[in-house]
């Protein structure tokens, strides 16, 4: 390999934008130009539809004939969001990469600026930037994560996770750039006993574990609600949450967290299983939530 093209692998590493698809006609469309206008050179695009039953199918494939770095994936059945990520992880050929969820927009210099704020921090897991978030009935909120950005400590920065405050907007950093060997180390963003149940939180609390998020002050990425997005939509009991903090201590469990860090994060997560069950019965069934 030539001096040259080492730098320029280094330089300008390969991403990939992970888009998985289903039922989007109304709206893909505004994702791929979003994409495709992206000022990073090194840009591979990774669709994976997921049976769909409108023109999401017909949409793609015309962007795929228009624009050479665009990739399909082949589905022979419906595999459900999260398997829809994962198989996308597996299947992408950038060193980092990002999920570019099919109702979501970004700003031409996202990939470019998520990016450099990895390179910045070598040891940094995760870049992410500012949000705008579009409701149903068309009304906008700007949103920051900004309390976990630069946090060394791999505990602190558990604990920040595990705790879910409505106010830190956990969230938003599953909208950033990660590492590859993230997806490497995690092997995929998994399962809790109820299914896809708020399923990035537990891929987003073991990714904290692994190095800093990086937050870039920018409004770069806009999230766009319908009325039919599996997040507005999901049944919440404080059975769920409970089954969500089960499968975070799992998570932790198996992370390369240290013995005491694993310790109290565990710890933490069994005081609010706890606290749940104890809400529940003096509240009756189903009727109290977690934050």
């Amino acid at each position: 390999m030539s001096e040259d093209l080492a730098t320029s692998e280094v330089d300008m590493p390969l991403v990939t934008a992970l888009l998985p698809s289903y039922n989007a006609e109304a709206f893909i469309r505004d994702t791929l130009d979003s994409l495709v206008a992206q000022s990073w050179p090194h840009l591979e695009i990774l669709i994976g539809d997921d049976c769909s039953t409108d023109r999401t199918p017909e949409i793609i494939k015309e962007y795929a004939e228009r624009h050479k770095n665009i990739r399909i994936l082949k589905r022979e059945k419906n595999l459900g969001w999260l398997g829809n990520c994962n198989d996308l992880m597996e299947n992408a050929h950038g060193e980092m990469m990002f999920f570019a969820f099919h109702d979501d927009v970004v700003a031409p210099e996202y990939v470019s600026s998520l990016v450099k704020a990895l390179q910045n921090k070598p040891d940094a897991i995760l870049a992410f930037s500012d949000l705008e978030l579009v409701d149903p009935d068309g009304t906008t909120e700007l949103l920051e994560s900004a309390e976990i950005s630069g946090v060394e400590s791999a505990t602190l920065r558990g604990l920040m996770m595990a705790r879910r405050r409505p106010s830190f907007h956990w969230w938003i950093p599953n909208r950033g750039l990660f590492r590859r060997k993230a997806y490497e180390r995690i092997g995929g963003i998994p399962k809790n006993e109820f299914g896809e149940f708020s399923a990035d939180w537990t891929w987003l609390l073991h990714m904290s574990l692994l190095g800093p998020f990086i937050r870039v002050p920018q409004t770069l990425c806009f999230k766009r609600y319908q009325k039919s997005s599996l997040s507005i939509n999901w049944h919440r009991t404080p059975a769920k949450y409970r089954g969500l903090a089960r499968a975070g201590i799992r998570e932790i469990r198996r992370s390369d967290l240290n013995f005491s860090g694993k310790l109290l994060l565990c710890g933490y997560l069994r005081y609010r299983i706890i606290g749940s069950t104890i809400k529940s019965l003096v509240a009756g069934p189903e009727k109290s939530l977690e934050s």
